[in-house]
């Protein structure tokens, strides 16, 4: 039983560190000061800034410093900001793949497990 915790423990575990990696994201830019709002329902992957060079900075390139972001970005050269997410109509194609790899994994667990018994049992 406990081998049993800890492999559904990394199952799980794995899922969640690959979730945002099983279907493609969606990419929306905006430019400084344009008022964007983030889409409802989204899960949101990464976001950052982008620079006229197309250099890709993180999000927090402002936060160390105590300068106003509107006076902080145009210094890093910032051009637009960019926004990965999965749009809730990925929902259903993101639970259709994670079950795919858990019923590969369930049918892995069982094939296993015969081979094991016959084995023992001949």
């Amino acid at each position: 039983m406990a081998a049993g915790l800890l492999v559904s423990g990394l199952v799980t575990v794995f899922l969640g560190v690959l979730r945002d990696r099983l279907w493609p994201t969606a990419r929306d830019t905006f430019t400084l000061g344009d008022g964007y709002v983030w889409p409802d329902g989204a899960a949101i992957v990464e976001w950052g800034w982008v620079t006229n060079r197309g250099t890709v900075l993180p999000a927090d390139i402002c936060a160390h410093t105590s300068a106003d972001p509107e006076v902080c970005l145009p210094e890093h050269g910032v051009d637009h900001g960019y926004l990965d997410h999965h749009p809730a109509s990925h929902y259903w194609p993101l639970q259709l793949v994670e079950t795919g790899i858990l019923l590969a994994l369930a049918a892995l667990a069982v094939f296993a497990a015969f081979r094991v018994l016959r084995r023992l049992h001949g």
